[in-house]
């Protein structure tokens, strides 16, 4: 088995970024067509969303959505914009308070506990999501058009104007033996263009700087960028992952888990950790407790399946994969494991059916996993009762 193919059926979601994020997008007659044509890939399904929303189509959006969140929960992407559509949809409401001896009206919104319910799953999945910059009027006045141009630079990927802004106003408002008046908003994008150009070290040392000042000047600023305290720890947490720097990702994850042992994507992180260093037990066990934490994610029985079978444990791993593909009969990994699963414990019948299921299922764009399920499905003994 090749390892490699075992973790793009955990993970190949994440190697096709957002058409968004590619230059120009096609046009939305475009996106539908794709979405038809591959209707059961939820990139396709939120790249259409994706338009929809920016057109303001916010009914059709969230169908999209849905359909993308059917076929992946764990799709992080659409968990978020999720949310921002049913802000859009649903205009705030004005309540009437008295305060003292005023009647003031505060603005509600009905659906925010839903809506902050989705943005933390999807901060938890993925802590490096993007997040909209601030307007304008929420940046410091005394660096309002440092700021403005250098977050333009930013939404525009032009990394070195980005870092040359922000680090202009960090450098000018650090004071001797005070590092509290600077912005966090330019703390975070730079440790944001340090990640987006692979120099971690630098976006380690922003978010501890960004960790020591917890969001404390303005309440605006948490307005937009809610991270402080342990979110910003976690983010700490899984950018040393991404770098590669796994004891000391282990380490933070582990302190976090001590203050809250039901933050399953923690055990999700360090399982992936442990995948990487081959260390099948401990991941295997991360996997279980991750479940534990939130046994109806049903999202995590695909997660320890896949580490079963990556852990060649096949017997293992056919119950809690069985049990996703009936919850989530159009993800088309779940059958491409079953089949690994069941080649390996020379279930030939069942290997054959579950690959077949993979193939007419599998969007067009798995296309390393495609042709090894073609391999692994020629390779597959017929049964004695097989005449062909």
């Amino acid at each position: 088995m090749r390892a490699f193919f075992l973790a793009a059926a955990v993970a190949v979601n994440a190697a096709s970024a957002p058409l968004s994020s590619q230059g120009k997008p096609p046009s939305l007659a475009q996106l539908e067509a794709e979405a038809r044509a591959d209707s059961n890939d939820p990139a396709a399904h939120y790249n259409l969303a994706l338009a929809l929303a920016h057109d303001h189509h916010y009914r059709e959006a969230e169908q999209s959505l849905r359909q993308a969140l059917q076929i992946d929960p764990q799709y992080a992407p659409a968990l978020l914009l999720l949310a921002e559509v049913n802000e859009s949809q649903s205009p705030p409401s004005l309540l009437m308070m008295k305060r003292g001896q005023r009647l003031v009206f505060v603005r509600a919104d009905p659906h925010a506990d839903q809506d902050h319910i989705l943005k933390r799953r999807a901060f938890l999945l993925d802590p490096l999501l993007e997040i909209e910059p601030p307007s304008r009027d929420l940046l410091p006045v005394v660096w309002r058009g440092t700021l403005s141009q250098a977050l333009r630079a930013y939404d525009a990927k032009e990394w070195p104007d980005a870092i040359a802004g922000l680090e202009t106003v960090i450098t000018k408002t650090v004071r001797p033996n005070d590092s509290t008046r600077v912005p966090p908003v330019a703390l975070w994008f730079r440790a944001r263009c340090a990640l987006k150009t692979g120099e971690y070290d630098d976006a380690v040392r922003y978010l501890e700087w960004l960790l020591v000042l917890r969001m404390r000047d303005s309440a605006t600023e948490r307005s937009w960028n809610p991270f402080a305290g342990e979110e910003l720890r976690y983010i700490l947490a899984y950018v040393y992952q991404q770098a590669g720097r796994w004891d000391e990702a282990i380490r933070r994850y582990q302190e976090l888990l001590e203050l809250d042992m039901g933050l399953d994507p923690a055990h999700s992180h360090l399982a992936e950790i442990y995948e990487a260093q081959q260390r099948w037990p401990e991941a295997v066990e991360e996997r279980m407790r991750a479940i534990q934490s939130n046994p109806q994610a049903a999202s995590l029985f695909y997660n320890l399946g896949a580490t079963l079978t990556a852990a060649k444990r096949y017997a293992e791993a056919i119950d809690p994969l069985e049990k996703y593909a009936a919850t989530y009969p159009r993800e088309a990994r779940v059958f491409y494991l079953l089949g690994v699963a069941r080649v390996g414990m020379g279930s030939a019948d069942g290997a054959r059916a579950a690959l077949t299921r993979y193939l007419a299922l599998a969007p067009s764009r798995y296309v390393d996993q495609i042709e090894d399920a073609k391999r692994r499905l020629a390779q597959v003994p017929l049964s004695p009762h097989d005449t062909r």
